[in-house]
């Protein structure tokens, strides 16, 4: 078995690229960029790919590391209590030392009769498990460390007009720690909030900027990647009304077709189909991954590699596809489209499911994901894979539809049993203006519906194999125009019938 070929990078996709090219714009312009990225991005770290590609656009930089924990060994003995301070006992300390403590000791023999006191359990020494407090270093701290200045010296150093240099501050909003000691709203048990120090930094820059009156193309900016949870939701409206000094951008319609598409072509195996039939079904089977995985890409190359192309085996492939962990969370996904959102963010109500990787904007519109057809406990999702795979089979097909039709249509002209201007008169929905002076390039226009009423009333005379043809071609046709897939029998039929048809065609 051949190792599976890597798939395109994240930031060279050609949305992505799109959107980073956006933010160091942005960046150029002198204004500070929040990007918000779905959860999952951080989980299979790619946010950090992201984060680089568009931090290292900007020619003056720096990358403000994650604050980081000195790890404190254990103690490898109890410490003793003091006189006045609680024995505690680590059941944990206790299990590498009670081998090694009393294994030294000597066997001594209490059946000669002499009571020394001791009882038969070991005795139990009074310790206290030994404690350090490591405080993790503060944005400004670590902030203040690259600068080579005092914590509070940070703000007036980046705003200091006797001072060229002016970076982009990078920023990974999700691995800065949580605001100890401050509570969030709506969190259970009032846990702690997160973002505190990152809007605290945005307001005393934007304010010390303002007061410096520093231009546009020297201010130092602050470039932060986040997830929504990683930032206080009224940071994200207020930066968003400040658009003389912020941009947010939201991983919200980046992903489109052609991404997905390319995900999809990477996973072909090498070589290419030479045959019109082995073309034909190539096509539809990457246009049907790509319109079903939508925006997720690691969903389009799972379905790729596990669906062999018949749509009878698209059903079970794609839930083999898809864990129960994932279509658990999408029975959270708001079941209306009335509030989608903007081109540029989700509307408030779908952002939990945006977080979630639920919900996105595809191709302009807003799209769902797979696993929310099966979040209602059904087996199957008939409904909106025929409709899907339609779409997709329309894509695939009509090309080869219509190169076939113009085909018929000027070999039909050699055959017909009227005059050109006479049919297109009868057949065609709406003639030309000049068909009657131009009968033949009329003629060349009508579609496969009506040369094929024209064969049943007796104006048009074809050959037996292309009558054949034109009548799949009608089938097909007819099936995709009115929201049907090609089952595969169909599809098989209509595959032949082209290659058939080329066969014929190349020999005239």
């Amino acid at each position: 078995m051949t190792a599976a070929r890597p798939g395109p990078v994240l930031s060279g996709l050609p949305g992505v690229k799109a959107q980073l090219d956006e933010i160091a714009d942005q960046l150029a312009a002198g204004l500070h960029c929040l990007w918000l990225l779905p959860d999952h991005l951080v989980d299979s770290g790619q946010a950090e790919d992201l984060y680089r590609a568009a931090l290292t656009s900007t020619p003056d930089r720096l990358d403000l590391l994650p604050a980081a924990v000195p790890a404190v060994p254990a103690p490898r003995r109890p410490v003793r209590a003091g006189a006045d301070e609680p024995a505690v006992h680590d059941a944990g300390q206790w299990e590498e030392a009670d081998g090694a403590d009393w294994d030294d000791l000597p066997e001594i023999d209490f059946d000669d009769g002499f009571d020394i006191g001791w009882s038969a359990e070991r005795p139990v020494r009074g310790v206290r498990t030994a404690l350090r407090e490591e405080a993790v270093p503060g944005l400004l701290e670590r902030l203040a460390k690259d600068l080579a200045v005092d914590p509070g010296e940070v703000v007036a150093r980046l705003t200091d007009p006797a001072h060229r240099w002016r970076p982009v501050i990078g920023l990974r909003a999700w691995a800065e720690p949580d605001d100890q000691g401050q509570t969030s709203p709506g969190v259970p048990g009032g846990g702690s909030s997160r973002g505190g120090a990152v809007q605290r930094l945005f307001h005393a820059l934007s304010a010390a900027t303002k007061e410096a009156g520093l231009p546009p193309q020297v201010r130092p900016r602050l470039l932060v990647v986040a997830r929504l949870r990683d930032v206080p939701g009224p940071l994200v409206e207020e930066l968003d009304r400040d658009i003389a000094t912020t941009a947010v951008r939201w991983w919200w319609g980046t992903i489109g077709r052609l991404d997905t598409a390319t995900v999809v072509a990477s996973t072909r195996t090498r070589g290419t189909a030479v045959q019109v039939a082995q073309r034909i079904r190539a096509g539809v089977r990457d246009e049907v991954v790509a319109e079903i995985a939508g925006f997720d890409l690691a969903l389009a190359r799972r379905l790729a590699v596990a669906w062999d192309g018949r749509i009878a085996g698209l059903g079970s492939a794609l839930r083999s596809c898809l864990d129960a962990e994932q279509i658990g969370r999408a029975g959270t996904c708001p079941d209306t489209a009335f509030e989608a959102g903007t081109r540029r963010r989700p509307g408030s109500r779908l952002r939990p499911a945006w977080s979630a990787g639920l919900v996105q904007s595809w191709e302009g519109m807003l799209r769902r994901h797979p696993a929310v057809w099966y979040a209602d406990g059904g087996a199957d999702a008939q409904p909106e894979l025929d409709l899907l795979v339609g779409q997709a089979q329309q894509r695939a097909v009509f090309p080869w539809i219509e190169e076939a039709r113009d085909r018929l249509a000027r070999l039909g002209a050699r055959h017909a049993a009227r005059p050109l201007a006479v049919l297109v008169e009868t057949y065609a929905q709406r003639p030309p203006a000049d068909f009657r002076s131009h009968p033949d390039r009329a003629f060349a226009q009508l579609e496969v519906g009506a040369l094929l009423s024209a064969c049943h009333e007796g104006g048009l005379v074809l050959p037996g194999e292309e009558l054949r043809l034109l009548k799949t071609l009608v089938k097909a046709r007819n099936i995709l125009a009115h929201r049907g897939a090609l089952h595969d029998a169909t599809l098989q039929a209509l595959c032949e019938e082209f290659a058939l048809a080329h066969r014929r065609w190349a020999k005239l």
